[in-house]
Order: structure tokens, then C-alpha cells, then sequence
């Protein structure tokens, strides 16, 4: 197991199966641009099922929790070759995660219909975005562990994973409205690749 000391008692290293209820928890309460999405929510475990248990499970040697005070309060989730992982999920994981979702109460909230459409249309990413940027991330911070240098210090611990095992490019997808983290990954080299009044995908080559 990887592990990193990033001070005051903070740890970042590898997460396990064992973590996701606390990963899949931390995502819905980071899920409104790094804000608690509880109350946008019917369905608490369908962010995390989409957008982080699929890493824990099917990448681990690139995911992470962040430990403070004995207890999970984030993640970073990175795969070195987006298309493998990919056809990874397409031999069973999308279409298991699918079957969960397919009777649900309709009463569930217009952000849960969003996240159903999301669902629906994984699979793979545009050949020329991984062309150029074959890797790519994710991470989130609970709100109460923001603003204290964490983010900072797992973004350039997970670049420096990734570059060491032979990647040459890697790329993030974000809200366009999130011009916090805009700027946060600037920093480091990002740049916007493309971008609609959605989403933004930011790349970084080695």
C-alpha cells in the first residue's frame, strides 16, 4: 500500500474496496462544484457508482483516500491508459452499474435524471482527446478540508505517479462553472482543450 505524509497528521494513500462507502459519500458531498449535493440527491450512491467506484475497482494502483483525524475526507483517482480502462468497464462494469438503476422511484430529483442520462452514455472517450492526453484524473475534498494546501500537494503527488509510469499527457473533466478549480489547475500546466456551457476538459502533456 502507497502512502503519502502530507503534515498535521494527514495521509494520502492507496484506498481499498473497503473505502468506497466513504468515497461514495465524499462524492455526493462534494458533488455541487466541491459543495455538499445531498439535497439534490435521491439516489446517494449513483454519483459515486459512476464517477468513483470504477477507479477503486478497476484501477486501484492509482487511487487514493485522503485520511485526517482517523477519517476519509477525499480522494484522488487516476488511470494511466483511459482507453484500457475503458474497455475494462465496457466487458461488465457499466452494464452491472446499469441493471442497479433500472427500476427507480419517480419521484427522484431532476439532478438524479442527470446523472441517469450520464450513465447512459458512458463508454468511450474521443480518440483524439486520449491521443494526446491518455491519462486522466479525478479528486475531491470535503469542504471542511478545502483551502488547507491538500488538493495542491495530491495533484502533483498523482502528475508525478503517472509521468514515472510512462505517461505523456493527461486530462480532467470539470464543470465550466467551476472557476476555482479553473484556476487551480492552471498552475499546474492545464490548459482548456475543450469546453462547452457544461463541461470543460483540461489537458497537461509531460
Amino acid at each position: 500500500m502507497k502512502e503519502a505524509h502530507l503534515g498535521s497528521g494527514v495521509v494520502l494513500r492507496s484506498a481499498t474496496a473497503a473505502d468506497l462507502p466513504d468515497l461514495l459519500r465524499i462524492c455526493l458531498q462534494t458533488g455541487d462544484s466541491g459543495k455538499d449535493a445531498t439535497h439534490l440527491h435521491k439516489l446517494p450512491e449513483l454519483v459515486g457508482d459512476i464517477y468513483v467506484a470504477p477507479y477503486v475497482l478497476h484501477q486501484p494502483d492509482f487511487a487514493y483516500a485522503l485520511i485526517a483525524d482517523n477519517k476519509v475526507v477525499g480522494y484522488l483517482l487516476g488511470v494511466l491508459d483511459t482507453q484500457a480502462f475503458e474497455n475494462t468497464l465496457a466487458q461488465g462494469y457499466w452494464s452491472t452499474t446499469k441493471a442497479k438503476y433500472v427500476q427507480v422511484d419517480s419521484e427522484i430529483t431532476a439532478s438524479d435524471q442527470d446523472l441517469l442520462k450520464d450513465l447512459a452514455k458512458q463508454g468511450f472517450s474521443d480518440p483524439a482527446l486520449i491521443a494526446k492526453y491518455p491519462s486522466h484524473l479525478h479528486i475531491d475534498i470535503l469542504e471542511s478540508h478545502q483551502s488547507a494546501g491538500y488538493g495542491k500537494a495530491m495533484i502533483a503527488y498523482l502528475l508525478d505517479e503517472l509521468k514515472t509510469a510512462g505517461s505523456t499527457g493527461v486530462h480532467l473533466h470539470m464543470s465550466s462553472k467551476n472557476d476555482r478549480a479553473r484556476a487551480f489547475y492552471k498552475k499546474f500546466g492545464f490548459i482548456e482543450v475543450t469546453e462547452d456551457a457544461n463541461e470543460c476538459i483540461m489537458g497537461l502533456i509531460f
